[in-house]
């Protein structure tokens, strides 16, 4: 009987993070608010024990935040306002025009997220401008699962806080405490490095040589070199290892063995594979996991 042939690992990809947050940030409350009768105080005071990510919908008149003696700050349509727990601040809506819509996330875990960085002690908040409404609508989404499934509906509206803190987290400066949502990034024509990438992805198992892929971009070796390296700042073939060394990683997760894992991907055998994993991380497979593996349980690396 012929011997079977290693399965090879064909178009996969994924990404293991080792540096991923012992704690999370979980959504307490989410709310989209409209009104159509006037405030009659000047300044009423909020404090919360949670991270407040408040966004105006429309005009939601003044704001100062930490003391009463702070300035009066316009709260403009299109603006999310970052609060840490704790702090005091006020509102004055009593000018703004009606119908007036508000819509706010309150969540735990902010300094988990990395927020501490974009909030200045000093200042005691940060204003996010959102020109495409993309923040807002995301709090809005939130606002709807949970009216809509209730306590069921705490996953889907999770989703919407994670992509709300990953806007924030990619929000650009623009004057002090002011930072901008960024721009829905359209699709372009790919580029040469791209194009390789993608065919470097796809097959990953093989053993490729530069000939191969510059007939496959209808470019010559010289050029395929050269390019890809202005674009990337790597060869190809470093690219092509450091792809096979995530998808190395993703696979000793789910615990297959190194042996498999050599096959799979294109190495000449686990020596080959652990010598171009400890050049890619810095460490041996076996130093990996062993950084990875919880207390409560071990992978076995074989």
């Amino acid at each position: 009987m012929p011997k079977q042939a290693p399965s090879a690992v064909e178009m996969s990809y994924g990404w293991t993070w080792p540096t991923a947050p012992a704690a999370m940030p979980v959504l307490v409350n989410a709310t989209r608010a409209v009104w159509t009768v006037p405030h009659a105080s000047r300044g009423t005071r909020h404090i919360n024990p949670y991270w407040v990510l408040d966004y105006s919908l429309s005009d939601l008149g003044l704001f100062r935040v930490r003391s009463r003696s702070a300035p009066w700050r316009r709260h403009a349509a299109g603006e999310a306002l970052l609060y840490p727990p704790g702090t005091p601040y006020w509102e004055d809506r009593r000018l703004a025009k009606r119908p007036i819509r508000n819509a706010w996330l309150m969540f735990r875990g902010g300094a988990e997220a990395g927020l501490d960085a974009w909030v200045r002690r000093a200042a005691g908040y940060s204003r996010f401008v959102d020109p495409e409404g993309r923040l807002g609508r995301l709090i809005e989404q939130a606002a709807e699962s949970g009216q809509r499934d209730g306590d069921a509906g705490f996953w889907k509206a999770m989703g919407f806080l994670c992509e709300a803190l990953d806007l924030l987290r990619h929000s650009v400066p623009i004057e002090a405490d002011t930072y901008r949502i960024p721009a829905t990034v359209m699709p372009e024509t790919p580029t040469l490095a791209v194009a390789a990438t993608a065919f470097l992805r796809e097959h990953m198992s093989r053993r490729l040589s530069l000939a191969e892929l510059a007939r496959h971009l209808h470019v010559s070796v010289s050029t395929l070199s050269h390019r890809y390296r202005a674009e990337t700042g790597e060869s190809p073939i470093a690219t092509l290892i450091r792809l096979r060394i995530q998808q190395a990683r993703n696979l000793m997760m789910k615990g297959q063995r190194l042996k498999t894992i050599a096959d799979g991907l294109g190495f000449s055998d686990v020596y080959h594979l652990s010598k171009m994993f400890k050049r890619v991380e810095g460490r041996s497979p076996r130093q990996f996991m062993q950084a990875l593996q919880a207390p409560a349980g071990r992978t076995r690396i074989r």
